[in-house]
């Protein structure tokens, strides 16, 4: 109780709401089972010069959060027309219209299942009369601000393309396509001026309007030729010519102090504008490229790509690199060796290597910018905004791939398995700058990187009965990541990761937790990684250790189907081993009396509390103990899982039965995903699917889901 009296701890108990008979269980009142409903339907016909597709879609999905909503309507029109007997032309075009109700995310108050970890039971979200309880110890009513807060995004989407093929000889061809697509988003968010995130500006209220264009023009020539009369050895090749440019529009609105009501919800309404704000955004591509593919008797066939792409998004002198491409692949099975061996349906070695490029980083990153907006006095303000680097170019990327398929027994058993080593120089990388310089980082060519590993599929058909059959799917990736160099050799800084030469990309980089003090209760750290010495002083940053990565070793899946008759099962199980996960919140709900007032998890009941004990919770101490809740190897978790992705049992209804119909095919199923997931370390508190940033933030977890639905063909 940190020396406190006795009547300072039953006055903040009291204050938290002991014994006052409430047990609100509130991660239970901010889910919910949602409903999902989805309807799509489907045409096609036409003559010998003119064919249709049309289909249409239907989606509603309620989340598992209260109050949120997805709505989804989708069609497409796809038309092929053969105008003469060397011109081809086709058309489609889909679009679609989405409305979103969600709920926040992230580390915010306001985020549903963030609060729910952390309110007490004690506080419930209603008062006694049934209106809203808004006290509720200094954090959000996330119950009550799912139905008085507004978060709407509503979404246009329209996607096309044009292609007309020509046939200039028979062995010649041209063919030109025009895509595009377009997207426009309209967001709108509204905090209450009662409580909540809304209440320190007397409410205010969010609109964001985005837009997007983006179009790809692609021009190709390709030549289909025998370079022998006897047909044995055949050239594939193909020139051709692409631009692309992508515009984004921006503008956002912001309005504080609003009237007392939860009635009027736009900016507008607001007496206190804050942000009017308008940009764009643009990059562009072109490409010139060249293939060509050597076919000899379908026994020896080797390739060869050139390309030289260039990109708005470097200076004027970087913005082209040239990348190429070597393939080779020997189908033994076609050899006179192998006539005979007739189990052998294919046997095929292949190979390739090559250079490519990577582009992906912000827009602007390689220019010096000077920025207005930065007003003083209601005068015009600039400053300088982004350092630049004009020297910025391509990220090249040297992917090597060895391997081989192979099929036997008349297709029964397919396996292809692949070893490749992709290394990877001049990296873009955020590179943290002195704080002097007045910019936090600055994008930068810098490092060198490799990734090494293998990966095999394997298709297995067990059991191929007249009305049974037992087919089995299972792929494996073996990946390992590894920085071959960095400027100097210095490591650069990544949040609880570190980038540094000889070890792998998103290495955690942490204190190394040693326990606690059997004695007093007090956590322990190692000084270092020899871990002779323990101390109770959190350690300084000196002593942080590689401790794992959030990259794992190992993942694939396995996949069994089953068919007897018109029954179908179906069971995909998906399993990943190897990585750690960090518990971003664990300080929370799990420190040893860090953010007293905050509900704890029931581990935290395994704490310290007489000497002998021994745990790996420290001793309870109201504000922390010892920094406790700090970052640390104690709050990386073991992210090794075993996942049933998939399961569906569905029923094909007889012909005979369907045709009095008028239906050519009825198809029943149920369809479960995400129904368990085996965890190896029992402490992990959450999902272990955290993506590649491989940490909780405390976001609408991933839904187990239950489908039932019919697929008819008429």
């Amino acid at each position: 109780n940190n020396n406190r009296s006795q009547t300072y701890i039953d006055n903040t108990l009291a204050g938290l709401g002991y014994n006052n008979g409430n047990d609100f269980n509130w991660y239970k009142a901010t889910s919910r089972k949602g409903v999902q409903q989805q309807y799509n339907i489907s045409m096609d016909g036409g003559n010998e010069k003119t064919t249709f597709y049309v289909s249409g879609g239907h989606f509603i999905q309620e989340g598992t959060v209260i109050n949120s909503k997805l709505k989804r309507t989708n069609g497409n029109i796809r038309l092929t027309h053969k105008a003469t007997d060397r011109l081809n032309i086709n058309f489609n075009l889909n679009g679609g219209y989405v409305g979103q109700r969600a709920p926040l995310a992230g580390g915010a108050f306001g985020n549903p299942v963030l609060s729910s970890f952390f309110l007490l039971p004690s506080r419930s979200a209603y008062n006694p009369d049934g209106t809203w309880n808004f006290n509720v110890g200094g954090l959000h009513n996330t119950v009550a601000l799912a139905y008085i807060d507004k978060r709407f995004l509503r979404e246009l989407s329209l996607r096309g393309s044009l292609s007309a093929e020509y046939r200039i000889l028979d062995n010649l061809k041209f063919r030109t396509a025009y895509g595009s697509d377009f997207n426009m988003l309209e967001e709108d968010q509204y905090n209450n001026p009662q409580h909540g995130d809304g209440a320190a500006s007397n409410g205010r209220a969010f609109s964001y309007f985005t837009r997007y264009y983006n179009w790809v023009w692609t021009n190709t020539l390709d030549l289909n030729q025998n370079l022998v009369s006897s047909g044995d050895l055949v050239l594939n090749a193909q020139v051709g010519y692409e631009a692309q440019k992508s515009s984004g529009y921006f503008s956002s609105l912001q309005a504080q102090d609003f009237p007392p009501t939860l009635v009027l919800t736009y900016p507008a309404v607001g007496a206190r504008p804050t942000t009017a704000n308008a940009t764009i955004s643009e990059y562009s591509f072109t490409a010139s490229f060249a293939s060509a593919t050597l076919n000899f008797q379908n026994r020896f066939i080797g390739s060869f790509t050139f390309r030289r792409d260039g990109s708005s998004r470097f200076g004027a002198n970087t913005k082209y690199g040239n990348f190429w491409s070597v393939g080779a692949s020997w189908n033994v099975e076609q050899e006179k060796f192998m006539q005979g061996i007739d189990f052998i349906n294919q046997l095929k070695i292949r190979s390739s290597y090559g250079v490519n490029g990577n582009a992906g980083i912000g827009n602007y990153d390689w220019l010096p910018l000077y920025a207005y907006g930065s007003n003083y006095n209601q005068l015009p303000g600039s400053r300088p905004d982004n350092v630049g680097d004009s020297s910025l170019t391509w990220e090249l990327n040297k992917p090597f791939n060895v391997g081989f398929d192979v099929s036997v027994w008349n297709h029964r058993i397919n396996l292809s398995a692949d070893y490749y080593v992709r290394k990877s120089e001049d990296l873009l990388l955020n590179v943290p700058l002195s704080p002097t310089s007045g910019f936090p980082s600055a994008t930068r060519n810098i490092g060198k990187m490799e990734n090494r590993g293998v990966e095999f599929t394997l298709n297995f058909i067990p059991i191929q009965a007249r009305d049974f059959t037992w087919t089995i799917d299972f792929n494996f990736a073996h990946n390992k990541n590894k920085i071959t160099s960095l400027p100097g050799g210095n490591d650069i800084p990544d949040g609880n990761f570190i980038i540094r030469q000889g070890v792998a990309y998103r290495t955690f980089f942490l204190r190394e937790y040693a326990g606690v003090n059997p004695a007093n209760g007090d956590p322990e750290w190692y000084t270092d990684s020899s871990r002779k010495t323990k101390t109770s002083v959190y350690p300084p940053a000196t002593s942080r250790q590689l401790v794992g990565t959030a990259l794992p070793k190992y993942f694939g899946s396995l996949t069994n189907s089953f068919a007897f008759k018109g029954f179908q099962l179906e069971v995909q199980f998906y399993y990943n081993y190897g990585n750690l996960v960090y518990d971003t919140w664990g300080g929370y709900y799990l420190g040893a009396g860090f953010g007293a007032t905050f509900n704890k998890v029931a581990r935290v009941l395994n704490r310290w509390q007489k000497a002998g004990d021994v745990t790996d919770i420290p001793r309870y101490v109201e504000g922390g103990n010892k920094s406790f809740q700090s970052g640390s190897t104690f709050w990386a978790n073991k992210g090794d899982f075993i996942r049933i992705r998939n399961l569906q049992v569905g029923y094909n209804l007889p012909k005979t039965l369907v045709s009095r119909a008028n239906i050519t095919n009825a198809f029943f199923y149920i369809r479960g995903t995400n129904l368990f997931t085996w965890v190896k370390d029992k402490n992990l508190p959450f999902d272990p699917e955290q993506g590649t940033g491989s940490a909780s933030n405390l976001n609408v977890f991933i839904p187990k889901t239950l489908t039932a639905g019919i697929n008819l063909t008429f």
